[in-house]
Order: C-alpha cells, then sequence, then structure tokens
C-alpha cells in the first residue's frame, strides 16, 4: 500500500476519539490512491453516488450508484476493482472498466458501518473496519467477507498496511494493534499514546508513526519488533500524517494548532511548526516529494508546503469544506474533494493554481484514481 496516505478528519472521529463533543472538526478517512492519467472516482456521501472524472479531460461520467452514504474507497493495484464503505453496512465492488456495481458484501452487524478501507499490495485482501470495532478481511478473488477480527474497543480510527503487505496496523483505543495478514490474527496490542488518530508507514516498511490527539505526541514503532519507541512531542491534537517517498521527514497535521509539525525520520525529532490555513484536516505528498499539500476545512483552502525548506507557499482557494486530495502518479494534477461544495477542485501543482472546478454529488467524501 502507498504510504502516501491522506485522513481526513473531522467531527465525528475525533469526538470519538477524544470523548469529545461536536465541537471538533470530522473524521471519514480513506486511503487515496495515486495512479496514472486514468480516472478518478469520487464518493458522494449524500446523494450515494460515485462519480468518475476523466483525469486527462477532467470531464466527469455517469454516476454510478451504490446503496447508501458511502464513506470511503479503494482500488485494486491493478485497477480492476473499486471498493466502496457504504452506510448500507456493507462492502459495494464495482469494475472500473464497466462501472458495474457487483454484489454488496456484508461486513457489519448492528452499528457496523464501514468507514475505513485498505488493500494489501499484491491485491489480494481488502481490511475493512466495519464500525463496530472488528477488521473484516475481504477476499478480492471471489468477493467474500472472511471472518471479523475482533479488537474489542469500539471504535477503531484508522488502518495501514506496511508496503511488503505482511502486516496491518489498526488503531484501537490507546493502541496499536498489529494484524498478520498471512493468518489474519491480530498481535500483542501496541501501547501508543492517547487516543491515536492517524498513522502512516515509511516506505521502507521499518517504522509506522502513530498521531496521539489526546496526548500531543506521535509514536514511532519498529514494526519488525512491533515495539513503541520514545514519543515525539508535537502540536496541539495531531491526527493527519503523511510521509515523503523517501522517507526522511513525516509531516503531521496538528487539528487544533492550525500547524503542521516536521519529523525528521533518522533521529524521530520535531522540527520547527509550519503553520498553515484555519483548521487544517488533511495533508498529501507529491509522488516527487517536493511538496506537501495541507487541506484547510474552515478557510476552504490549501496550503502547498515546499519540503526542501518546510516553507509554506501561498494558500490556494479551493471549494467549501476541502477533506480529502489524491494525486495523479505523474504528480502533476491534484484533486481536492470539497464536501461543502458538492465539486472536486483540480491543482496543477507546477505552479500551484486552482482549475475550473468539477461538479459532483452531494457531500462528496473520498476520492481514489486508478492506475
Amino acid at each position: 500500500m502507498n504510504t502516501r496516505i491522506t485522513r481526513t478528519f473531522g467531527a465525528v472521529a475525533v469526538a470519538a476519539a477524544l470523548g469529545l463533543g461536536s465541537g471538533i472538526a470530522a473524521v471519514t478517512a480513506s486511503p487515496a490512491y495515486a495512479g496514472n492519467s486514468g480516472t478518478a472516482y469520487v464518493v458522494s456521501q449524500n446523494s450515494g453516488t460515485v462519480t468518475p472524472i476523466r483525469t486527462a479531460t477532467n470531464t466527469t461520467l455517469k454516476p454510478i450508484k451504490v446503496a447508501g452514504s458511502g464513506a470511503a474507497i479503494a482500488i485494486t493495484p491493478n485497477g480492476k476493482t473499486a471498493y466502496v464503505a457504504d452506510g448500507s453496512g456493507a462492502v459495494i465492488p464495482f469494475r472500473t472498466a464497466t462501472s458495474k456495481v457487483l454484489k454488496p458484501i456484508k461486513i457489519g452487524g448492528p452499528g457496523g458501518f464501514p468507514n475505513f478501507i485498505a488493500i494489501t499490495p499484491n491485491g489480494k485482501t481488502a481490511y475493512v473496519i466495519n464500525g463496530a470495532g472488528a477488521v473484516v478481511p475481504i477476499r478480492t478473488a471471489t468477493n467474500t467477507a472472511l471472518k471479523p477480527i475482533r479488537t474489542g474497543v469500539g471504535y477503531l480510527p484508522g488502518i495501514a498496511i506496511t508496503p511488503n503487505g505482511k502486516t496491518a496496523y489498526v488503531l484501537a483505543g490507546d493502541t496499536v494493534i498489529p494484524i498478520r495478514t498471512a493468518t489474519n490474527t491480530a498481535l500483542k496490542p501496541i501501547a501508543a499514546g492517547t487516543a491515536p488518530l492517524g498513522i502512516a508507514i515509511t516506505p521502507n516498511g521499518k517504522t509506522a508513526y502513530v498521531a496521539n490527539s489526546g496526548s500531543d505526541t506521535v509514536t514511532p514503532i519498529r514494526t519488525a519488533t512491533n515495539t513503541a519507541l520514545k514519543p515525539i512531542k508535537v502540536g496541539k491534537i495531531p491526527g493527519p500524517i503523511a510521509i515523503t517517498p523517501n522517507g526522511k521527514t513525516a509531516y503531521v497535521v496538528n487539528l487544533q494548532s492550525w500547524t503542521v509539525t516536521p519529523i525528521r525520520t533518522a533521529t524521530n525529532t520535531a522540527l520547527k511548526p509550519i503553520k498553515v490555513g484555519t483548521e487544517p484536516d488533511a495533508i498529501a505528498i507529491t509522488p516527487n516529494g517536493k511538496t506537501a499539500y495541507v487541506l484547510n476545512q474552515a478557510s476552504g483552502t490549501v496550503t502547498p508546503i515546499w519540503t526542501a525548506t518546510n516553507t509554506a507557499l501561498r494558500e490556494i482557494k479551493v471549494g467549501d469544506s476541502p477533506m480529502m486530495i489524491a494525486f495523479t502518479a505523474s504528480g502533476r494534477t491534484a484533486y481536492v474533494v470539497n464536501y461543502g461544495s458538492g465539486a472536486v477542485t483540480p491543482i496543477r501543482t507546477a505552479t500551484n493554481t486552482a482549475l475550473e472546478p468539477i461538479t459532483v454529488g452531494s457531500g462528496p467524501v473520498a476520492i481514489a484514481i486508478t492506475p
């Protein structure tokens, strides 16, 4: 799985993690897959649709109807099948070549609405967090759900898979639970900080970085031994986290400080925080590693950060409540999902200019791009 993962945060997840009311920003999260200039698929929560966008022309195709309010989307590495986490308590697969919707895969029980999906690098298994404290593996060859992996925790705010595909790491309570993908067994929980909310794994797979929203720290985890290292102090309520393709720097969004803290991974030291826009809620890094883009929900902007110098560039105006971002594999275009505007804003990364917004369904929350 690509470790340049975007995680979008908002009222529900932060409140659930910290035991707070709805006054803090929201969390929907989904891996954002980078692909070639193919097709971007945008999940719209309110309209129950997925809108395909041809990235070569920035034109929409006929929306694909799913059963209920979608929350996340992931695409297999071969680009043939997309999986949508749906409010009906199922995962809806569809064929990207034909937009044909396949039989829903039931993965939840009462309250078991799926909200996070991660797919192994070999494409054989999708892991779905079902909203009821379990991780459900799906065998993609047959689209069958396997036995749920119970965690004993009611709300699980994130999952990431190592680049070799051997281990999935699930955020659970104040711990991280490793899952051995060969056997789908949960290993001993790893103590992290309070209310972990974001996770990213270095490209070499050696370290997972966990952002602890309740203790204002990031915990590095050595994946070879599943041991937690000394926590790194960052800003207020850290959540979304992204790592440069060379693995040298992790960037952590501090939801309440309105800053991003760079972490030098060689020494696990925090560098000077970078000021961004109002209520930042997501981050992603271009495939060439030169620029990190931070989505600012309240100001409706994107802040580019030049990674060579860790300096914020001029904000880019997008739509209302930007929530999710994905890049084409060339890195030439970023697509920003604007929940409040019902649109996607393409950004030309060479010049950091926003192009004409693309109208999609109501309440878009997630995006994935085919290879």
